[in-house]
């Protein structure tokens, strides 16, 4: 059983994996939502000033404030009010290696939850392995509690559009559902001489 643990929780996470390179990287429905706008008229500009007024990247903001707060700032009428996340990229498409130095991190975080996952079901009860939708909605159902915990509190507290962040939740659910298939699949009830084929 632990092996076949830890093959569902690596296949789980391969699928998840590549489900979210293609619709992050290969499909358009990620760019689409980001503002890429290369005809900005005073682009140059506007990078020049978050050069000379940053020191370092980061989400800055001047949030919307009450009727009470705004006693302790008699000038903020006068000043915008505003969200920007900066980071400074280069022309090679990273951002000071950062890419590099994180994707063991990122790998960390895909192939994890599946063998988490994967093992939970493994020790689950014998009425939701005995079916393999049962054993599918199982992880579904861990899939949906890892996914929107972090994306509903972004969407609460977060810098970022609600339908950027709306796209990752539902695509966070997507690629769960695809590993969720593939968990279930490998996780079955251990036969018995007298057990029945195992669905």
């Amino acid at each position: 059983m632990k092996k076949e643990v830890l093959a569902a929780g690596l296949l789980g996470g391969t699928v998840m994996l590549v489900w979210l390179f293609v619709t992050n990287a290969v499909l358009p429905f990620k760019s689409n939502l980001i503002h890429r706008d290369l005809s900005l008229a005073n682009q140059l500009e506007v990078h020049q000033a978050l050069k000379d007024n940053i020191a370092e990247s980061g989400t800055y903001s001047v949030p919307y404030l009450s009727q009470e707060e705004e006693v302790q700032f008699p000038d903020y009428r006068n000043q915008p009010v505003y969200s920007i996340t900066y980071e400074g990229f280069t022309h090679g498409g990273g951002s000071g290696g950062s890419t590099v130095a994180s994707f063991p991190v990122v790998l960390l975080a895909v192939f994890v939850p599946p063998l988490i996952a994967a093992w939970m079901l493994s020790v689950a009860s014998p009425t939701i392995l005995a079916k393999y939708s049962r054993r599918f909605l199982f992880v579904a159902a861990l899939g949906v509690i890892v996914a929107l915990y972090d994306d509903v509190l972004q969407m609460a507290f977060g810098p970022q559009p609600k339908d950027y962040l709306t796209f990752l939740a539902i695509n966070n659910l997507i690629a769960w559902a695809l590993t969720g298939l593939v968990i279930a699949r490998r996780i079955r009830p251990v036969r018995t001489p007298d057990s029945g084929t195992a669905s």
